[in-house]
């Protein structure tokens, strides 16, 4: 009795796996890959700088340390006063460094000439931030007449760089896709889509000097040029003509 019961059971499993394998299936079908160039360009517009830092310190030895930084004091303020007077606000004035220091005669001449004796140096030196480039020359000759012994610089800055990197963001574009076209028709292809575009490194400021000078109280000044670049890297889809 079991046995007759095993063979219909048989015969309908097997009839139900023929059914379902009949029914239709779902095929996966692997997109196919986009061709892609990736390119790099790079732009740059010159600049004229609208502001200029420089550095502006006194210097100061006594065989007395009280002595040196009262002195120096009074140096500083000096100059201080005729850059103001040039038109220079307070808050573009900012204390870059002060120091006091002992001096044997090995590091300077007036201990050698007093007998080697040790004698302090006091120096202090600010920074000063030009907004008017065309009186430059002028602070500089002033400062160096008030008593100014150190002076450094100057930097000169484009304040607003911003502005003007959009022309060399363009640049760096239509760079890129020239490149980017010239691989594409060797290969006998052409440009499609562009895929992405992404700005490399930051936007660098660099001097780049001419001969065109201010001149006040003998002192010379170029304030030159500033190269703003910027580059980019585009990755475009290579299409068949």
């Amino acid at each position: 009795m079991r046995k007759a019961l095993l063979v219909p059971l048989a015969a309908f499993a097997v009839a139900f796996s023929t059914a379902a394998s009949a029914e239709p299936q779902e095929l996966s079908i692997p997109a196919q890959r986009t061709s892609t160039i990736e390119v790099s360009g790079s732009g740059s517009v010159q600049v004229k700088p609208d502001i200029a830092v420089i550095r502006i310190g006194v210097a100061t030895e006594d065989a007395n340390a009280e002595s040196a930084v009262a002195r120096n004091s009074a140096s500083t303020a000096k100059v201080l006063s005729e850059i103001a007077a040039a038109g220079i606000e307070k808050t573009d004035l900012q204390t870059a460094q002060f120091s006091l220091y002992p001096q044997t005669q090995a590091a300077s001449s007036s201990a050698k000439e007093k007998g080697g004796a040790t004698i302090f140096r006091a120096s202090n030196t600010v920074s000063v931030t030009v907004r008017k480039l065309e009186r430059l020359a002028e602070i500089l000759g002033k400062a160096v007449a008030a008593g100014s012994n150190q002076i450094s610089g100057p930097d000169f800055i484009v304040s607003a760089p911003e502005k003007h990197l959009g022309e060399a963001r363009r640049k760096a574009v239509e760079q890129a896709l020239a490149k980017a076209n010239t691989y594409a028709e060797a290969a006998g292809l052409k440009l499609g889509t562009v895929l992405s575009i992404t700005e490399e490194g930051g936007a660098s400021p660099v001097p780049v000097f001419r001969a065109s000078y201010a001149k006040a109280q003998s002192v010379p000044v170029e304030s030159g040029e500033e190269t703003l670049s910027a580059q980019v890297r585009i990755v475009i889809e290579l299409v068949k003509p």
